[in-house]
């Protein structure tokens, strides 16, 4: 059985071409637009990779109370952000994310095949 994983990342051009990739290489895609729109999907999900800066509520809220919820808190957590502040970075690894990788200068397959490693 695939992995569902839920996409949540407020640029549409990323989400669409790393939907599209993960779905290449046997995933269920999930997508939502804000950390609101993934906190109602999240229970459907088997990882979640999110960015961190959002509308409505950012990556980080959301891992918060993706945490304290009793049916996500042990759900791994992916964050993929162009935010690679040290104080970000900490705040997500505080916050109980899994993974925190860099989108810069990275391809839809390469953060692809770097999630596919991430969720096992």
């Amino acid at each position: 059985m695939s992995k569902t994983i839920l996409l949540v990342e407020d640029d549409e051009l990323i989400r669409q071409s790393l939907a599209r990739v993960l779905t290449t290489k046997g995933l269920k895609v999930i997508q939502a637009t804000n950390g609101k729109e993934g906190l109602e999907s999240a229970a459907n999900a088997d990882l979640v990779v999110t960015d961190v800066r959002m509308p409505e509520m950012d990556g980080l809220q959301m891992v918060d109370a993706l945490r304290k919820d009793p049916k996500t808190k042990e759900l791994p957590i992916i964050i993929l952000s162009n935010d690679e502040e040290a104080s970000t970075l900490n705040k997500a690894l505080e916050a109980g994310v899994t993974v925190y990788l860099s989108k810069s200068n990275q391809d839809a397959d390469s953060l692809a095949d770097q999630i596919l490693a991430a969720a096992g």
